[in-house]
Parts: C-alpha cells; structure tokens; sequence
C-alpha cells in the first residue's frame, strides 16, 4: 500500500462527507472498529437496499460482518474484495476500501459537474461476452413484461372486486380449522416416524454394542489361545518327526526299487538280444548244413565214365561210400 493511495482515500472520504476524522495514520496498525464503520458507510453509500447486521463483540460475530458485506457487495456490485485484508484492518485493507470508494466519488464528481450520469462499474474491465448476452435478452424480457402489463389490465377490474368483498368468517374458520388439523395430523405422523426411528436407532446401537462386547471377548479368547502352547503339541512333533524319518525311508527304498527295476529290464534286453543272436547263428548254421549236404549229395549222383569194370567196380565203391556217410551224417 502507497502513500499516495493512503492519501487519495483519505481525500475521497472527506469529500464523501464521512463524519469522523480519517488521517493517513489511521491505519499504521490494524484498527478494526474503524475499518468496520469505514466499511459499513461506503457500503450503505453505494447501494442502500444493503442489509448489514454488524455483531463486533465477538470474533464470529466480526467474520460474519465481514463475509456478509463482501458477499452482497459482489452479488449487487461486481466488487471482488479481500476478506482477509479487510479483516486485517491495516493499510491493505485500505486498498479494499478504495474500491468501493473511487467509484462513489467518480460518480458524484461527473454529476457536479454537469456531465451524463454514469453508473458506478467494477473496476476490472468489462466482460464483453457477458454484454452481449445481457443484451440478446433485453427484447426477450421486454415482450414478457409487455405481455404481463397487458394482463395487468384485463385482470385489474376482477382483482379489485375480490379484494373489496370479503369472504365469509364461517368458511375461513374452517379453512383455517381444516389447515390446523391437517398439520395436526402430519405432526402426529411425523412424531410416529420420528419416535419409530430413535427406537430403531436404540435397538441398534444396542446390537453394535453388544456385537462389540463379543468381539473383545473373542479377541481376547483368540490372543489368549495363541499364547497357550497345547498339550498334544509334543506329541504331534515327535509323530511329525517320525514321519519325516520314515518319509526318508521310504524315498531312499523307492530309489533302490526303480534302479533295481531299470537293471533287471536292462539285463532282460540283453539276454532277449544274445537269444536272438544265438537262435541266428542256430538258423545259419542249421542252413549251412543243409547246404553241404545237398552239394555232397550232388557230387555222389556225379559218376565218372571209365571203359573197363574195374573203374565201374571203383565207381560203385566210392558211390556205396559216399552213401554210408549220407547216412551216418543223417
């Protein structure tokens, strides 16, 4: 805050016509009374349908003054002030105040001296695309309030005439009778409900506390069955090593068992295989035999042709030879 804007408001509020005295130092340190009648008259000044309760005594009292102003200030004027330097009540506060001010005093000062009278505007410049709105709706709102002033007329006659007979006391009594009986009626309804739902409120804060009495007690019963060790639990190790052992047992066993089942296969593949081999070597050599004998057989039935008997005889001899070996080697 500058010393000349201390000094334009204090020139301001003495043109203005405010009662007390307003110096630049008033402000040097917070005064909240004064920023509060400051704050109250320039409000008051600017627009006087401004409804303000100030309640200074306490301090809700002085921030719902404050909020309130601020609030009605910006609804009927545009003016965006600060509660929290307002409520500071020091030289900021000051700039807060100027913005209602400088307006006022624009305002009276173009009147004086004899120019068009200006509405006092907000001192943010003006937002053109809200204009044109406000604008595009003013013919609408002049035919519906044209619309409306024509009615006023055709039904001015008829709102005279009711207003001037009074209706009769009877009927109004009972009117007023029947509305009392029916709130009656809905108060006595509403005071069912209302009695009906504190009885179901009591039954179930009941159950939630009981519910929560249970579950102490069974938390307690839980960390009180952790700390007990059982007496079955020696056992129940003793059996669980046990059973690792026999586990182990049985593993090493079950090893043994297939090694041994994998050599005994390995060992009947090798003996199916030498059965195999002898049974070819049998064939081959039953084959082979057979062989011999036919070519021998084959020789045998081979005579040699000779020109005497003594190589006929010779002949014959070898031929019962060879015979008595076919025989013998059948």
């Amino acid at each position: 805050m500058t010393f000349r804007e201390l000094r334009q408001f204090t020139e301001i509020i003495r043109t203005l016509g405010y009662p007390q005295p307003v110096g630049i130092d008033s402000f040097d340190t917070p005064n909240f009374e004064l920023m509060a009648n400051l704050l109250h008259w320039l409000s008051t000044l600017y627009d006087p349908e401004i409804v303000i309760l100030p309640e200074l005594s306490n301090e809700h009292g002085r921030v719902e003054f404050v909020r309130g102003v601020v609030q009605q200030m910006a609804i009927r004027s545009g003016f965006r002030l600060n509660p929290k330097k307002l409520y500071a009540s020091d030289r900021f506060a000051v700039r807060e105040l100027l913005k209602i001010a400088s307006p006022i005093y624009q305002g009276i000062r173009s009147t004086s001296h004899g120019g068009e009278k200006k509405t006092s505007l907000p001192s943010k410049p003006t937002n053109t695309q809200k204009i044109t709105t406000l604008s595009s709706s003013v013919p609408k709102r002049s035919v519906a309030l044209f619309d409306q002033l024509e009615k006023e007329i055709q039904i001015r006659e008829m709102r005279k005439a009711i207003l001037q007979t009074s209706p009769p006391l009877d009927e109004v009594e009972k009117g007023v009778l029947s509305a009392v009986d029916g709130a009656a009626t809905r108060l006595e309804t509403l005071t069912r409900e209302l009695d009906r739902l504190n009885s179901d409120e009591d039954a179930l804060n009941a159950k939630i506390k009981q519910r929560k009495h249970e579950l102490e007690r069974q938390s307690k019963r839980l960390m009180s069955v952790q700390t007990i060790r059982p007496a079955f639990m020696d056992e129940y190790e003793m059996h669980e090593q046990e059973l690792q052992d026999l586990f182990k047992v049985y593993f090493q066993h079950y090893r043994n068992v297939d090694y041994f089942e994998k050599e005994l296969q390995k060992q009947s593949e090798v003996q199916k295989k030498k059965k195999e081999e002898i049974e070819k070597n049998l064939e081959r050599r039953k084959n082979k035999e057979q062989v011999d004998i036919l070519e021998k057989v084959k020789k045998s039935f081979n005579i040699p042709q000779y020109g005497d008997n003594k190589g006929l005889l010779e002949s014959g001899d070898e031929l019962g030879l060879v015979g008595n070996d076919d025989s013998d080697a059948f």
